[in-house]
């Protein structure tokens, strides 16, 4: 339990949920360090995420992070450390288990304490980060809550409702394939390469949105939830319709207004589903978190459409908007001060498959 004459908590935050390998050192909610290794060269060749491999390579690469952010903080010293906040789902299982052994074996060791975070709610909570200095990287003054946050990257699309910090509710979320995840597989029948997201989005900057019509599907359903898989199933039939018709030379000419309607039928999917909700719930804000939140396209359009209604919306730095550590942090930084840590470190154990709603489960 934090002591209450202490006004200055120093958390490491560890991240190991996929393929990045990340650090960070932070100063209550203000980031000394940010260390992110990145595992896209090794798993290039196999076109996705190999478990095993990502696995490999945290193992590899997580003693050297952690010392990195200690010295680039100017903390220097584990035992300078108050707390170790580490994600421990959802992810890749054999992922997620070797940041949730190094920091059992840490706490065992300097008898520092540890607090379980939830990734959804390090993404969610990711615009609340401060520089060094204390100011706010996306220009927020003061959250208001309640609020919503739109939480979009490669393995999640989901419409979360914060009562309150640490109180979360799903209200909708994706039935299928996530909005990432979309990009990513309709970047691969475009021969983009790998991660094909981001290729595909810039791309698109190049292209007319309005070149292709494409599906918005579940439209016209009056839920919050959303549905990507028959978007791709019609960018597969019509990629390959496209691709004999026009031969590889002329095809290849045409892939730049592809990409961009792909992309405008992605954003407009998020910003009718996401703009009933605000109109429903009316939200004193809106925080968007995950790696797709740093498109551009549905950044402007967002933007103009909540303008419209009159409420703030607030992105994460681009730099915090993929995996890093920096938001696991913050939220152990939180927890710690309503002293949620981890009763039995030696117990904690990797939950691949929790939901952001199971914020404050007991640990």
């Amino acid at each position: 339990m934090p002591s209450k004459s202490k006004k200055v908590i120093y958390t490491l935050g560890i991240d190991t949920s996929c393929d990045d390998t990340a650090v960070a050192v932070l100063k209550n909610d203000r980031v000394l360090a940010n260390v992110v290794s990145s595992q896209v060269d090794t798993h290039r060749e196999w076109g996705g995420v190999v478990p095993r491999l990502a696995r490999r390579e945290h193992e590899k690469m997580i003693d050297g992070c952690i010392a990195l952010a200690l010295r680039r903080s100017g903390v220097k010293y584990i035992e300078n450390i108050d707390v170790i906040a580490v994600t421990y789902g959802p992810g890749l299982a054999p992922a997620l288990e070797v940041g949730v052994r190094k920091a059992r074996e840490m706490s065992m060791e300097y008898m520092i304490p540890v607090v379980a975070v939830n990734h959804m709610e390090g993404h969610a909570l990711s615009t609340l980060l401060k520089n060094s200095r204390g100011v706010n990287f996306s220009k927020l003054a003061k959250p208001q809550f309640p609020a919503i946050a739109v939480l979009v990257s490669g393995g999640h699309t989901e419409i979360v409702w914060i009562e309150e910090l640490g109180k979360y509710e799903i209200i909708g979320q994706t039935l299928d394939d996530a909005a990432g995840e979309a990009f990513d597989k309709i970047a691969r029948m475009l021969d983009l390469g790998y991660p094909g997201g981001p290729v595909l989005a810039r791309m698109a900057e190049d292209g007319d949105p309005n070149s292709y019509p494409l599906p918005r599907p579940m439209k016209d359903s009056q839920d919050y939830h959303f549905s990507f898989s028959g978007l791709k199933t019609a960018c597969l039939y019509n990629t390959n319709d496209l691709k004999k018709a026009l031969g590889p030379k002329k095809f290849s000419k045409i892939v730049p207004d592809y990409c961009a309607s792909v992309q405008e039928a992605i954003v407009d999917s998020l910003l009718g589903k996401v703009s009933r909700a605000v109109k429903k719930k009316k939200p004193k804000m809106v925080m968007f978190g995950g790696g797709v939140s740093a498109n551009n396209r549905l950044r402007s359009k967002f933007r103009r459409e909540m303008k419209k209604q009159n409420i703030p919306v607030y992105f994460p730095d681009k730099k915090f908007a993929t995996d890093n550590a920096s938001m696991i942090a913050l939220v152990g930084y939180y927890k710690f001060l309503r002293a949620e840590t981890v009763e039995c470190v030696s117990k904690l154990e990797r939950d691949p498959s929790i939901t952001i709603e199971h914020a404050l489960k007991k640990l």
